[in-house]
């Protein structure tokens, strides 16, 4: 995992907004993109993180300036079995 992030906050804002939120489907099997736009008390903020075998794992890209924020997420949306060292599967069997 590489992550580095670097935020300032308002500590005399309190208050979360989801203003905007979108999930796609790629062209890759398991692989989806997020993209956000929020609100909260951020007055300046960076945040990137790659992350690989663990669960929903790919990169995440965050920019935020006096108080609003585009997040963005490319995206493994399978879990990671740390025990057997391999994607978890779920197969439905519908009869």
């Amino acid at each position: 995992m590489i992550a580095f992030n670097f935020a300032l906050r308002n500590p005399w804002t309190h208050g979360f907004d989801n203003l905007w939120c979108r999930s796609y489907k790629t062209i890759f099997e398991h692989k989806f993109i997020e993209l956000e736009f929020i609100r909260d008390c951020i007055l300046v903020s960076f945040g990137f993180s790659w992350t690989v075998r663990q669960s929903h794992a790919g990169l995440d890209l965050e920019a935020g300036l006096f108080g609003y924020c585009v997040h963005f997420n490319f995206y493994d949306n399978r879990h990671w079995n740390y025990e057997k060292k391999v994607w978890e599967t779920y197969e439905e069997n519908l009869l």
